[in-house]
Formats: structure tokens, C-alpha cells, sequence
């Protein structure tokens, strides 16, 4: 099965085998940029520890939408609300050109969790435990000609790159995959987590 984005000035085929393996849920997945223009792909989030930078493929974030369906992958994660953030700290992208492909695996420890990069892990209490009805695994993405959008070779990760919104950000495009779900539960988060997806219009 495959899903191919509609985001102007690009597309971006996705296609996903999701699967369980050793307490987690795992999700390999191959990535072919399908357009005329160089895309930067949604590859792993910024970590900074003992004063050191480096890159971390293996955050994702987990949201429980409304109609009890996860949206769980590598795309632009909401500010919790009362948090501030001068500067927007977005993902280290990929830089794929046309028709290159990538292959990758996405691996989140069982049981299942809503989490952001923004936010720590709570205690057990602070999870409501609930039923899923669906899975969405999903990859954002900017064209690399993206108007308000600079990149450039992160220095502690020199095959990715590091994006930054000059005025606003953009919205991105998105690769997704539905998937049904059988005897998979989510932990809801009880406290202010935030569930909307500003960046990323056609996940609403």
C-alpha cells in the first residue's frame, strides 16, 4: 500500500509495513521523492545534553485524534499551551532529491503513548488508557524551494539539514498511511497536550 501527498510544488510516496517486534511497535517505511523539486524530509529532532548537539531519529510524535484514530510519525508537533518559544525548533530534514529513495524505521516502546518532542513522559496516573479505532502514520515535508524557508547542513548531523522559518511557517506536506488497528490500546495524556496540527492543514 502506498500514499502519495498533495502538497503543491512536490510529491512525496510513502509506503509503510507497520509491524511489533520486541515490546515495540515498529514502523518501516521507504520514502521516493515523486517530483520535479528536491524535498526536505522530516527525519529526526534536534536533542542538545551536556552541552552537546546531536540528532535523534527516533523521536516521533503520538496524538489521539477525536475520532479515536493515532496520528503517530515525524511532523511538526504543537507548542503546549503556556509554553513560550521565541524561535520555532523545527525537525532536521533530509534533503531527497528527485526520484531518490530512502528506506527507514521508526521503532516506539509498547504501550503506546501520546508524546512530543516539547513534552516529558508522565507518571502511569497521568495516561487514560483507551481503545484505538485506526493508526495514520504520517512523514512531513517542505519543498526545498519553499519561499520563507532557509536550510542548510547542520553541523552535528552533516547528512541532514537544519530548517528555519524566516517569517511564519509554512505549511508542509504530508506522506500518510491509514492502517487498521486490532487490540491496540493508546495512553490519552490527562494533561494540556496539545492536538492540533497547525502545519499540516490536510491532517485536520
Amino acid at each position: 500500500m502506498s500514499a502519495e501527498s498533495r502538497a503543491p510544488f512536490g510529491q512525496l510516496r510513502l509506503e509503510c509495513r507497520p509491524g511489533r517486534a520486541e515490546g515495540t511497535l515498529t514502523f518501516p517505511y521507504q520514502l521516493t521523492n515523486m517530483g520535479p523539486v528536491p524535498l526536505l524530509v522530516m527525519e529526526a529532532w534536534p536533542r542538545l545534553a551536556d552541552g552537546k548537539r546531536s540528532a535523534d531519529a527516533q523521536v516521533a510524535q503520538v496524538i489521539l485524534r477525536p475520532d479515536g484514530v493515532a496520528m503517530v510519525g515525524k511532523y511538526i508537533p504543537s507548542v503546549p499551551p503556556g509554553m513560550r518559544i521565541p524561535v520555532p525548533v523545527l525537525p532536521l530534514c533530509l534533503l531527497l532529491k528527485p526520484t531518490e529513495t530512502v528506506t527507514r524505521e521508526l521503532r516506539i516502546p509498547l504501550p503506546l503513548a501520546e508524546q512530543s518532542p516539547y513534552l516529558p513522559e508522565l507518571r502511569l496516573s497521568g495516561y487514560t488508557p483507551r481503545e484505538l479505532k485506526g493508526l495514520i502514520f504520517a512523514i512531513g515535508w517542505w519543498p526545498a524551494t519553499q519561499p520563507g524557508l532557509a536550510a542548510g547542513p547542520a553541523g552535528y548531523a552533516p547528512d541532514l539539514q537544519t530548517v528555519a522559518a524566516l517569517d511564519g511557517l509554512p505549511a508542509a506536506g504530508t506522506a500518510m498511511q491509514r492502517f487498521p488497528t486490532t487490540r491496540l490500546d493508546i495512553m490519552r495524556r490527562r494533561d494540556a497536550f496539545p492536538r492540533s496540527v497547525p502545519a499540516h492543514p490536510e491532517l485536520a
